[in-house]
């Protein structure tokens, strides 16, 4: 699970639209199993802030960025 280290604390109101849009893109992508699961929906919310914090602030490719990490974990798993 991502770290609070790197995370910011403060966002604008823009910014929290952004980060919200694309959790829930990402939640709607998720399987049934995992839509309400807790520890998955706090890790995505992990994964958002940090590519947020690094400087992506377009919807579609946080999306992107967050459920492509959200999965890494799941692939190396199945090999």
């Amino acid at each position: 699970m991502p770290s609070f280290s790197d995370v910011k604390y403060v966002y604008d109101p823009e910014a929290l639209k952004i980060m919200g849009a694309a959790f829930d893109t990402v939640c709607q992508a998720f399987p049934p199993d995992l839509k309400e699961h807790e520890g998955a929906r706090r890790r995505l919310a992990l994964l958002i802030l940090r590519h947020m914090d690094r400087g992506e602030h377009e919807v579609a490719r946080l999306s992107d960025l967050a459920l492509l990490d959200f999965m890494r974990p799941l692939a190396l798993e199945r090999r």
